[in-house]
């Protein structure tokens, strides 16, 4: 009997927040759109809360019936962390807007002009912050406190994926010598053969390139390091990934820029990324995972102890 009479009561609340003043002796009776427990949600919270809702998921379609569905959720999930105790202090909502309003390099007075666009009020805004922010909290405790993720997990995760998800291009330890094209092509190609032959002959390839490469890696002797298969123009590529070619081969390959002289000192063709330099970036994603499946199983629970009567 209590429980419906404050139900009434609250029912029969004046509170036309967006609507003008009303005309002497004329009296407005907020709409109820909705009951959760002993609280209701009127229209003008409704529309309030739409007008945030769309604006935070850059959605401004979102039917009032699926905001309304998501201000029940959010406010079972307010009134358990009011029986917990939970509180969120003013100033940490002071923080926050200050913070947005940094982040987004807004004044005062530009930050009060965007609420006007909006079409909120200030206070409205600060009791949205209020709900992430308690609704973070009571996740937190409830909900992500008591999951952790074995490392025998993310390894297993690692394995079953690691083809598809973590295998590296094959890559290949070269040298090069680089003459590009000059007035004279024909010139250039012949003292790029003479170098080819004296290093097949086995001249030093180091000399050569010391002696005769344009390229940047000239005074290395011409070694480039490691590259992975499809970095280099496709003749290069070719030659240095073909099924063929062995570490120590060497080859004349001519581009559209010049006459390269390639010689390839290790090859790898199959290769991963460590486990250790993906291993947080796993834990994290199954982390997510099971926090997910957990808060809707827990948001669930809470929902059938609740009552809840939608009138929109």
């Amino acid at each position: 009997m209590m429980k419906k009479k404050v139900i009434c009561f609250l029912a029969a609340l004046i509170l036309p927040l967006l609507l003008p003043p009303s005309p002497a002796r004329s009296v407005i009776i907020e709409r109820v759109v909705a009951i959760v427990n002993d609280q209701v949600i009127t229209l003008t919270e409704l529309q309030e809360r739409a007008i945030l809702i769309r604006q935070a998921t850059g959605n401004p379609n979102i039917p009032l019936k699926e905001i309304l569905k998501h201000i029940i959720m959010e406010t079972i999930q307010v009134q358990r962390a009011k029986e917990l105790g939970l509180e969120v202090p003013d100033e940490v909502i002071e923080d926050y807007i200050k913070n947005f309003k940094r982040e987004n390099r807004l004044t005062d007075e530009a930050f009060q002009k965007l609420l006007r666009e909006w079409g909120i009020h200030l206070e409205a805004y600060k009791n949205e912050i209020k709900r992430r922010i308690l609704i973070s909290k009571l996740v937190n405790i409830e909900v992500k406190s008591h999951i952790a993720v074995p490392e025998e997990e993310v390894r297993e995760y690692y394995e079953k994926h690691k083809d598809k998800l973590y295998l590296l291009s094959a890559k290949a330890k070269i040298s090069d010598i680089f003459l590009p094209w000059g007035g004279d092509r024909e010139t250039t190609l012949k003292i790029a053969q003479s170098i080819y032959e004296k290093i097949k002959l086995g001249e030093s390839f180091k000399k050569m390139a010391a002696l005769y490469s344009k390229g940047p890696y000239a005074q290395k002797g011409g070694e480039m390091g490691w590259v992975r298969k499809g970095e280099l123009v496709e003749d290069l590529d070719r030659f240095i990934f073909s099924p063929e070619t062995k570490a120590g081969d060497v080859k004349l390959v001519e581009t559209p820029q010049g006459v390269h002289i390639v010689k390839v000192l290790e090859r790898q063709n199959r290769n991963y990324i460590p486990f250790e330099q993906v291993k947080k970036e796993i834990e994290k994603k199954l982390y997510s995972q099971v926090a997910e499946k957990r808060y809707k199983a827990w948001l669930d629970e809470l929902t059938k102890k609740a009552y809840v009567k939608v009138l929109l």
